[in-house]
């Protein structure tokens, strides 16, 4: 069955894959700061990611280009990610395994997303 999308830069804003790229940064460098109780560096990688998620997130909506690449793949497991996070910071996790084990998923998920394009589609808006 085919679904009709109603608002398309809005179902582009959700399935961008640089905006979940982002937001999975953002989650790591959270996972990050709990894990290691550290603020310096996790907090300026994330404040960097923070300020090119809004950078392209206004971009998409002032600019309105016509057509990004969308990952709907990578935007389901942006979602666990954050499910994840929320779970572990509510928890508080006893050991720092909880907070690294994460970390490395992330990094090879960026790396095989970043690599392989064959769940990339060139969405019109």
């Amino acid at each position: 069955m085919k679904q009709e999308i109603r608002h398309r830069r809005l179902q582009a804003f959700f399935t961008s894959k640089v905006l979940n790229s982002l937001m999975i940064v953002i989650i790591v460098s959270l996972l990050v700061m709990a894990g290691t109780k550290t603020m310096l560096l996790p907090a300026v990688c994330g404040a960097l990611a923070l300020l090119l998620f809004i950078g392209y997130s206004l971009w998409l909506w002032i600019k309105k280009p016509e057509r990004i690449i969308i990952n709907r793949w990578l935007s389901g497991i942006n979602g666990w990610f954050t499910l994840y996070y929320l779970i572990i910071s509510a928890m508080k996790a006893p050991n720092e395994w909880w907070y690294i084990t994460p970390v490395a998923f992330a990094v090879v998920l960026l790396f095989i997303s970043l690599v392989k394009d064959k769940n990339d589609e060139l969405f019109d808006i």
